[in-house]
């Protein structure tokens, strides 16, 4: 039997925001979208009015990146140095980073200033992972 969504509440977005983000890092567009869904699960089940919830959810990312809880910048460099150790190239890295809801402006920005060699860093993790070259076995 599947479990019936509760009633949406600032109350219970703010605890869904705070579990969330205690168990991933992520932009306030992408935990923007987490909590829409949660909010059209609750709306197809109980009356839930989509737009108040909306100002709701718009009002605690404004709480939460107040705390600073919520930090794109701190994201995107800390996701895009993992995907370079990784690997990934500046392509790759672009569009993983535009796919989470982080701002064009701010992605460009970063991409902007990394160092000359960082591609081919990044070229050199991808062969070291994927045993190819001087260290395949």
């Amino acid at each position: 039997m599947a479990r019936q969504a509760r009633r949406v509440t600032p109350e219970y977005l703010e605890k869904a925001a705070l579990h969330y983000l205690e168990r991933f890092a992520t932009p306030a567009a992408n935990l923007r979208r987490v909590l829409l869904r949660k909010v059209e699960r609750a709306a197809r089940e109980h009356e839930t009015d989509r737009a108040q919830a909306a100002l709701w959810i718009e009002a605690l990312l404004d709480k939460l990146a107040g705390r600073g809880l919520l930090d794109d910048r701190l994201y995107a460099e800390g996701k895009a140095a993992s995907l370079r150790r990784r690997g990934d190239s500046a392509r790759t890295l672009r569009n993983k980073l535009l796919q989470k809801g982080v701002a064009p402006d701010l992605v460009e920005g970063l991409l902007d200033g990394e160092e000359e060699g960082s591609e081919f860093a990044a070229a050199r993790a991808l062969a070291r992972r994927r045993r190819l070259g001087p260290w395949r076995a």
